[in-house]
Order: structure tokens, then sequence, then C-alpha cells
């Protein structure tokens, strides 16, 4: 029988995209419907939708047995809701699915043949997109030996997301930062984790189209009190970031003292990256 793959649609108000680029719950849940690699299962997590959400998937629901949809009765956070979804699944391979991106109809296919003959790899993805800019190919690979894959992170960070959406080793996932923390930049903090266990690829093949509305995007995220609970974050806002990698590389001895130092060193300017940011922002 061939291996199952999960794939994590947590959604709150999927239809709340109005670009007019047609990505929402209703394109990315039918592309996930469609693809090539069958043996797959589909973990809806409804959070308290107030738009025609609900009753899109309690409709579609009973098309597809593979679709296994559970609508919370309580609004919980956007970090809590990935974490729901990733505990429900039964795969060897995970993927989270946000529910205004749609990929090509292969890319299940196409990465998990990728990962299950290169197990030096912990995650795989395709080439991107994004709906405001839908001629404009992105890719990177994070190939290297441990350090390279690290420095290099930082570099790629605001695209860090093709990691954190990509076709995951389940039992990797499991040894990352529990994202329901939902620290500040608690994603770049799982895709370090995954990185620090392995490499990440882009294949050639297959293809993502990601939406621009989603969480981070909206007025005030920045200003949620997790991430203003501590005094040490208006000094730090990456400060767990920065504790998480330490941690979990101090002791390494894939790295040297001097590389070690580098890494932290880059941990630390895109706080000062952030507060630059933030100043032009609002002027």
């Amino acid at each position: 029988m061939e291996t199952l793959i999960s794939i994590g649609l947590p959604v709150k108000n999927g239809f709340l995209n109005t670009s007019g680029k047609s990505l929402n719950i209703s394109s990315a849940l039918n592309a996930l419907i469609n693809q090539s690699y069958k043996n797959i299962e589909i973990i809806i997590s409804n959070n308290c939708s107030t738009d025609e959400t609900t009753s899109y998937l309690n409709k579609i629901k009973n098309t597809d047995n593979r679709i296994k949809l559970y609508n919370q009765k309580e609004e919980i956070s956007w970090a809590e809701n990935f974490n729901f979804v990733l505990n429900k699944s039964k795969g060897k391979y995970f993927k989270w699915n946000a529910a205004d991106d749609m990929i090509s109809t292969d890319f299940i296919e196409k990465n998990f043949e990728f990962l299950e003959k290169n197990t030096d790899y912990v995650a795989s993805s395709c080439k991107f997109y994004y709906e405001e800019n839908p001629n404009e190919e992105n890719s990177f690979c994070l190939d290297g030996n441990l350090y390279s894959r690290l420095k290099k992170f930082f570099k790629y960070r605001h695209n860090a997301h093709n990691i954190l959406f990509s076709l995951i080793r389940k039992e990797s996932l499991y040894k990352t930062i529990d994202i329901s923390k939902d620290y500040w930049a608690v994603d770049w903090m799982l895709d370090l984790d995954l990185l620090i266990q392995g490499k990440f690829n882009t294949i050639n093949q297959g293809n993502v189209i990601y939406g621009t509305n989603g969480m981070s995007r909206q007025k005030n995220f920045i200003k949620r009190k997790i991430y203003q609970s501590k005094k040490i974050y208006i000094l730090l806002p990456f400060y767990e970031l920065m504790k998480n990698l330490f941690f979990k590389t101090i002791f390494s001895k894939e790295i040297s003292f001097i590389e070690k130092l580098s890494i932290y060193y880059s941990s630390i300017k895109i706080n000062f990256y952030f507060f630059k940011k933030s100043f032009f922002d609002k002027n």
C-alpha cells in the first residue's frame, strides 16, 4: 500500500481574500483533492469562521472521504490551529497548506519521490510565486553543511514560508519547536529546527502560488499581547528565536566556534532590521 501523506489545512474565514486572484479555501482545497498522489488525508480545522467557510466545508466534506473536518467550538490562536491539524495527522509525511495557497497537482507526488530517494533531506518543496507577482519565480535550496544551511537561512528568511509549507518528514517535525507557543517568528524557529536536522530542497517540477493576505500581513498583528508579554521583547523581539537557536547549536560538533558566532550574530542582526523596517513603515 502507498505511503500515507497528511495535509493540514488550518482556516479562519477562508473566503477573506478579496484580491481578485481567486486564491481562497475553495481553490486551495480543490488543488489538494486533485493531487496526482492519491493516498492522502486532508485535515481541516475550521477556527470559528464567520464567512461562508463553514457552510462550504460542511458540504464538500461529503464529496471525498479523505477529508477530515473539525469545526472548532471555541476560537483558538492561529498557532494552536496549525498545531491541531499536525496532531491529528497519521501520515509519514506532513504538509501545512494555508487557505489561500494553491499547489500544483503534482506537488505531493514529486516531493514525496524526492524525499524517499534522499534521506538526508528533511523537507522539500517546489518553486513558488506570490499572487501579487505571478510572473516572478522564486526558488532556493538549503542543502550545504549545517553552518551553510543556518547561515543562508537568514538570507532567505522572508521567503522561508516555502520551508514551513513544504512536504516534511513528520518524525522531524516532532523534534522542532512547538508551534502552538506562538512566539514572534515561531515559524522561522521551526524552520531552523528542521535545518539543524537536515537539508531543504526545492525541486524543478511543480509549483506553489502563495496568497499574500495571511495573518502576519494583517494590521496590528505584531501588537498582539503575546508578542509583548516579556520586557525583553521590547529590545529583542526575536529573543525566543535567538535563545532556541543558541541552545540547539551551542554543543554541536558540526559547527566550529567561529561559525557559531557568525550564526548568532545573524540572529541578533535581524532585531535591528526589524526596528529599521518598523521605523520606515511608520514614516
